[in-house]
């Protein structure tokens, strides 16, 4: 990626906490289409006509019968990608889902997001290969399948947006090659879902939880994390103590909630921390903090930023009403964009803001 950004051939390259987005030459999308043409289609039109050979699909058809898709699907070989996105007035029973498992056992992208779909199939726990699962934004779905936890292959993993889930599986952690977990769920804690056996996990959104008041034990064990979002939990109390030992997290993001009470974790106060020079040399690095929207914030701990003081590049505090202090910050060598906006109870900054040389 750095090296084709630097010989010039994306365009408006914009980088994203996770996606990074970005334009490509017009001749370098010719090409792509002509090499791709063969193995890839959009599908607008169950009546369309496309090669045997094709590998990845998209359906855009939302509109259709089961009986036509199915049609259609029949006529496909060995897919690798199945795409059905926004299908909300389509196919997307729970049978013509399992027929589209079933035909299609060698998936390794399967993408059901924004649907009207119910129920989860079963038989989804045979994809042995599948690597990339996306069932985000389907509000009517309340339960996963146990049989998910089979796929141990699986390195993504969307459920953001599926508010309605009132349980996780319980054998999550057999799900060993996750690298990128986006989760909502109905529950007041995620605690025995074995979320911290997670080793290979890199990023972690827990997002929309609205009864979610504790998070999970043992987090510390997220030794790949690296970057965590904990967004719109309006009950969340506080934070697990073992946040401040991730040793390998470089972003976090924490937002509208609004009971989070930063200066606790799981009940212990940082005056209760064993060893700061410890916590020093153990402790995250962090290049990314982002907090927002957090009226129980009154001052910025230094658990957030000791250890980050060589490390923080941008630090963005907005939307928190009753901070009022900020923590003495240490030597902020790399701060490279630092942005406090609707604060109105924060008439001051730290005494080393002196040390900061800012630059346009």
């Amino acid at each position: 990626m750095n090296d084709l950004l630097s010989r010039s051939f994306f365009q408006d390259y914009d980088l994203a906490f996770f996606f990074d987005a970005f334009k490509i030459l017009d001749l370098l999308h010719d090409i792509a289409l002509s090499v791709a043409k063969n193995e890839c289609c959009i599908v607008n039109t169950f009546e369309q006509n496309i090669a045997p050979g094709i590998r990845h699909v998209c359906l855009t058809n939302s509109d259709s019968s089961e009986e036509n898709a199915s049609k259609f699907l029949g006529k496909l070989g060995h897919l690798r990608t199945l795409r059905l996105p926004n299908l909300r007035n389509g196919p997307t029973s729970e049978s013509f889902i399992e027929t589209c498992l079933k035909r299609f056992q060698h998936l390794r992208m399967l993408d059901l997001s924004g649907s009207t779909l119910e129920v989860l199939p079963r038989w989804i726990g045979n994809l042995k290969h599948l690597r990339f699962l996306d069932i985000s934004n389907c509000p009517n779905i309340k339960k996963l399948p146990n049989s998910i936890c089979k796929l141990q292959n699986l390195q993504t993993l969307f459920l953001d947006g599926c508010d309605q889930i009132e349980e996780l599986p319980k054998d999550m952690r057999y799900m060993i090659s996750l690298r990128f977990l986006l989760l909502a769920t109905k529950q007041r804690d995620l605690h025995g879902h074995g979320l911290q056996h997670f080793k290979s996990l890199r990023f972690l959104a827990i997002y929309g939880c609205e009864n979610l008041e504790y998070l999970f034990d043992g987090i510390q064990k997220l030794t790949s994390l690296h970057t965590l979002w904990i967004v719109d939990c309006k009950k969340l109390v506080s934070l697990p103590h073992g946040l401040k030992y991730v040793a390998a997290l470089q972003s976090l993001v924490i937002g509208v909630c609004e009971k989070l009470d930063l200066s606790t974790a799981q009940g212990l106060k940082e005056k209760e921390d064993y060893n700061e020079d410890y916590l020093v040399d153990t402790g995250f690095s962090l290049q990314s903090l982002y907090i927002a929207d957090l009226p129980k914030l009154k001052a910025l701990p230094q658990w957030l930023l000791r250890g980050s003081a060589n490390t923080l590049k941008n630090l963005t505090i907005t939307g928190c009403e009753n901070l009022t202090t900020l923590a003495e910050w240490h030597n902020l060598t790399s701060l490279e964009k630092l942005e406090i906006k609707c604060c109105p109870k924060l008439s001051t900054l730290p005494k080393t803001m002196k040390r900061l040389t800012i630059e346009d």
